[in-house]
């Protein structure tokens, strides 16, 4: 007993968590099952009364229509609701399993939808440097003087955004694919100012992230749950503000610390 109720609590959270967006959508297709479920009825009653030369087959499926739609909708509803289920606790697992892998302690996500990733390319570019006008190497360099690798075309992903960790995978015939799994409490950098200008208005995510050897990595995230992308970015923002209060928490307490450890040597 203990065990269903741990599992019915579980998929209720998972429940509570899909986008609303997604539930409307699989409503409206619930609804269209309905549909087309109500006009083969209709017609079944047309050949009824045409067969049998009774007006009445036809008009008797008119008070059938309203019982029979709640039926079709419901039926088809729930039909898809195990298929919800099934798809967001799989996406569950393989999320906590990437935030596990970047040190991730708290492994219920806040937030998990589908979405599209632009990511980083892998290759590197084989033009030659003395070919390039100097216009074109300033594009390609950040303030710092370190290239940043371009992007390629977006593909399908699962976002889930942990209390510690955010992790971004895509689905593949193999199983699941890494994309992007990264600590909150490191390094990492979220703008969204400068995609609010593209065509249609399209909320898109940017996430940079500079490795060791000092190329920045960037990813750039979209995806048609607004609500869910906009609450992302505010809570990697509040990790962020969070990280640079903890920093300069540390810088102040060190330069307390190397203040004390002056005095003392002057008073010794």
């Amino acid at each position: 007993m203990e065990t269903n109720s741990v599992n019915q609590a579980l998929l209720q959270d998972i429940w509570q968590k899909i986008p609303q967006e997604e539930k409307n959508e699989a409503a409206s297709r619930a609804q269209s099952t309905a549909i087309s479920t109500i006009l083969i009825l209709l017609m079944f009653g047309w050949a009824m009364a045409v067969g049998m030369r009774e007006q009445w087959y036809f008009w008797g499926t008119f008070f059938i229509v309203p019982f029979a739609f709640q039926v079709a909708t419901s039926k088809a509803w729930h039909a898809q609701k195990p298929k919800f289920l099934v798809e967001h606790t799989a996406a569950r697992a393989a999320a906590c399993f990437y935030a596990q892998q970047c040190d991730g302690k708290h492994l219920v996500p806040s937030v998990q939808f589908r979405g599209l990733l632009e990511r980083p390319s892998s290759e590197e570019r084989h033009i030659d440097t003395d070919q390039r006008t100097d216009e074109e190497q300033l594009s390609e360099a950040d303030t710092s003087g370190n290239e940043i690798e371009e992007v390629q075309g977006p593909v399908l992903v699962w976002v889930a955004l942990f209390p510690d960790s955010l992790v971004i995978f895509s689905e593949t015939p193999f199983g699941s694919q890494r994309e992007f799994a990264h600590n909150t409490s490191e390094d990492i950098s979220v703008s969204a100012d400068d995609m609010e200008e593209d065509f249609g208005n399209q909320r898109r995510l940017a996430i940079s992230v500079r490795d060791e050897t000092g190329v920045e990595k960037r990813w750039v995230l979209s995806s048609k749950h607004d609500a869910h992308l906009a609450l992302c970015q505010r809570k990697l923002l509040k990790a962020m503000e969070r990280r640079q209060t903890l920093m300069a928490q540390a810088a102040l307490a060190e330069r307390n610390a190397a203040k004390h450890e002056a005095l003392a040597s002057l008073e010794g």
